[in-house]
């Protein structure tokens, strides 16, 4: 009893991790993870001996093994893309699934338990919506409810993940109306098609009968939720599109790990040469593809998603025979994955291990008969899990560390374009370059201060880290700057080629013209400014226009 009691506080633990406050960057709290992780190997490891339990390799172990070793030679031998942050964050959750198989191994830890964990979690998060809604603290200046996450949407993963496990608790039924209430105050489809589909599977013994009525109920109400939000479902379905456009650029190995947002921007601007009265007004500057399984396929490959399907399916399969209210929890995750990026979000990452590990586990006792066999895995596999974690985490800890120190040393100095800073910008560099805010503006202090072949070296790293066109319009300046009206034509009609909704490349464009006094090509893209359909009307878009006004006025002026 005390070992299952050990056992509970180790997962009481890591799921803390899951509620503490989700930041863009690296954090104390990751580093603190990576504490958590080796803490709970050590007490494993400790139990196991204990109890004389040993470790078995399961199928699910193979392919988990088998996808993180894909993914890091994939990174190593193709390093063409910055994807330090993402590896590490691999590795990371990599040692927590060994850390956690060596616990459910060493421990027959009932489902019940990790269920009330993740539910306990989850009525967290409620309260602190709640409490944000009230006081109107959330943490986006845009949106009444965050919980502590920077925003509604994977925020609404947590409430639709609690309504859908609570749902299977036998008289339980106070929970999933807590959940429900406050789940539409997220205004995520994600999360309502997740949680409306799992409780269709959960109750569909009681509603089979009106099944037709519900099923056109639900298009009707899918219908709706569509118009609802049409611009945000317009934006996924060009995100989509484009995606499996880049999937078919590189089918089989994918693009490489890191690569997602600089082959949207190729393939958007690919796509838009071949295809230039495609309505573009929704597409928007993305960091993801709003789809787990499209982005694994974009840098993965077909390996890649090859890898995550079967391991999805044997993770299924097993907690078929395991843990239903699991089950269907991960299901929620999954759906809600199709249209967002849970998995993006540590306390989601944290939450998959933690299922997948309970799934692949077998508790058995050691064979003494079979010495050969027993000394395998009561000792050699162990202690092999156990020096894995520790070298990983240590490798872990000191990159996490050191980024951590760099991002916190650059936020005192963001949106600051002064030269005095250029050297401690270039002393972060080697430790920021997949971040593309710093990118950014330290690309723009080295124009301010007249280094512009500095600065579009810094823009072209920014390109492959980020899809806005912004790096290009920047680069456009410098050659413009330089005397090279060629090449800053080339990266301004490169910015809206890759975000055909933009007006200020084409503005940008016609001042370029004008400094060249090109009068053909400047009258002809002001009347393009003029007629250009904006995304969002602005200010600054009045003020672009006005400005393409007084040039073709001016033009016919003098052609009299």
């Amino acid at each position: 009893m005390r070992y299952l009691i050990l056992a509970i506080l180790c997962i009481g633990s890591i799921l803390w991790f899951t509620i503490q406050p989700v930041e863009s960057s690296w954090s104390e709290t990751n580093i603190s993870f990576t504490y958590a992780i080796c803490g709970l190997s050590v007490v494993s490891i400790v139990i196991l001996v204990l109890q004389k339990q040993c470790v078995s390799f399961s199928v699910i172990d193979t392919i988990v093994c088998l996808w993180f070793l894909y993914v890091i030679l994939r990174a190593y031998f193709d390093p063409a893309y910055p994807c330090a942050p993402f590896c590490l964050r691999v590795i990371q959750m990599f040692t927590l699934y060994i850390g956690l198989r060596l616990l459910f191994s060493s421990t027959e830890i009932p489902e019940r338990i990790i269920v009330a964990g993740i539910i306990i979690c989850a009525f967290y998060e409620v309260f602190i919506g709640a409490k944000q809604i009230v006081y109107e603290s959330s943490r986006h200046n845009l949106y009444a409810i965050t919980g502590t996450f920077l925003n509604p949407g994977p925020y609404s993963a947590f409430l639709s993940l609690g309504l859908v496990m609570s749902s299977q608790i036998k008289k339980g039924y106070c929970l999933p109306v807590i959940f429900a209430i406050l789940l539409p105050a997220t205004w995520s489809r994600a999360a309502l098609v997740s949680a409306v589909v799992c409780l269709g599977i959960i109750y569909w013994k009681q509603i089979k009968q009106r099944k037709w009525t519900l099923a056109i109920g639900g298009f009707i109400a899918m219908i709706g939720l569509y118009f609802l939000k049409q611009g945000s479902a317009d934006g996924r379905s060009i995100i989509y599109l484009i995606s499996l456009h880049c999937i078919g650029n590189a089918p089989i190995f994918g693009s490489g790990i890191g690569s997602f947002c600089h082959q949207y921007a190729e393939e958007m601007a690919s796509f838009y040469h071949q295809h230039p009265s495609f309505n573009y007004q929704s597409a928007d500057v993305i960091e993801s593809a709003y789809n787990s399984l499209l982005q694994i396929g974009v840098e993965q490959g077909l390996i890649g998603i090859g890898f995550a399907i079967i391991l999805v399916i044997l993770l299924f399969m097993r907690l078929s025979k395991k843990g239903e209210t699991l089950k269907m929890g991960l299901l929620s995750l999954l759906i809600f994955s199709m249209f967002s990026y849970p998995f993006d979000q540590l306390p989601y990452q944290i939450i998959f291990i933690l299922i997948a590990a309970y799934a692949a586990t077998e508790r058995r006792e050691i064979i003494f008969s079979k010495w050969w066999k027993s000394l395998y895995q009561k000792v050699l596999l162990p202690v092999a899990a156990l020096g894995c974690i520790l070298i990983f985490s240590s490798f872990v800890f000191k990159g996490i560390k050191v980024r951590e120190k760099a991002e916190s040393d650059y936020k005192m100095m963001a949106g600051i374009t002064h030269s005095v800073f250029i050297d401690d910008y270039y002393e972060l560099f080697p430790l920021m370059i997949s971040n593309k805010h710093f990118l950014y503006d330290f690309a723009k202090m080295l124009s301010v201060d007249g280094r512009y072949n500095d600065s579009n070296a810094v823009l072209r790293m920014g390109t492959l880290v980020s899809n806005d066109p912004m790096f290009y319009v920047i680069q456009g300046n410098n050659y413009s700057e330089m005397g090279l009206p060629k090449d800053a034509e080339n990266a301004y009609k490169k910015a809206f080629s890759i975000m055909p909704n933009r007006l200020y490349p084409l503005y940008k464009l016609m001042l370029l013209y004008e400094k060249e006094r090109d009068i053909g090509k400047m009258t002809k893209m002001a009347q393009r400014v003029i007629s250009f359909k904006e995304k969002i009307a602005s200010p600054a878009t009045r003020e672009m226009k006005k400005k393409a006004n007084i040039i073709a006025n001016q033009y016919k002026i003098n052609t009299k």
